[in-house]
């Protein structure tokens, strides 16, 4: 039988869930090459299933050990590039936005002191490059508008819900931004942290 006793105890467990449910962070590794600030990427490995050779920032998902999003994109550094905590100094935070799948985003801007013994983990990394910030700071990324929509399945019971069309209906659009540097192209959610942190550090520096 169902009690408000077993009710309370049931949502007791699902507690530490939702401190971690949709959340993942990120690191904007800042590095020091030839007296010039660059940015650091990794290419994606191809054996993954999602994104796979995409090019993005090292993170990843929130997990329940971790004390906070800063561990989080510290921790994903050390496991996809391993850069040791040791070498990475948090610089700053932008503020945290909303992914297109809504999975809440906590992005930190960091330091590297070196590359010298990186070691990546082949599953995850396939390869890795920097680019001048400069570069991003004098140019414009191309933008194109992303539509979100939703269409029944044949399963759909529409005899239950009969004010239900059977065709698509776009839900939200979003923005979406690419960066085409030599040969790589940065765009997604990778291009839309990058816009945000150049707009960030533009602002600041006319203040």
């Amino acid at each position: 039988m169902t009690t408000i006793k077993k009710i309370s105890q049931s949502l007791k467990k699902t507690k530490n869930q939702f401190h971690t449910i949709n959340k993942a962070a990120v690191l904007i590794p800042i590095i020091t090459i030839e007296n010039q600030l660059h940015l650091l990427f990794q290419v994606r490995s191809k054996k993954l299933k999602w994104q796979p050779g995409d090019i993005c920032f090292p993170g990843g998902r929130v997990e329940a050990t971790d004390d906070n999003p800063e561990y989080t994109a510290k921790r994903e550094t050390f496991e996809e590039l391993g850069i040791t905590i040791d070498q990475i100094t948090i610089l700053g935070q932008l503020p945290k936005f909303i992914a297109s799948l809504g999975m809440m985003i906590y992005p930190f801007v960091a330091k590297i002191e070196s590359l010298d013994n990186l070691l990546l983990n082949q599953d995850e990394v396939e390869s890795i490059f920097t680019v001048p910030l400069e570069w991003f700071i004098n140019h414009q990324p191309k933008q194109a508008t992303m539509l979100v929509g939703f269409k029944p399945d044949d399963n759909f019971p529409f005899e239950l819900v009969p004010n239900r069309t059977a065709n698509w209906q776009q839900k939200s659009q979003h923005d979406v931004y690419f960066y085409k540097y030599e040969n790589f192209v940065i765009w997604g959610l990778t291009a839309q942290i990058i816009n945000s942190f150049i707009r960030t550090i533009k602002c600041n520096a006319q203040l």
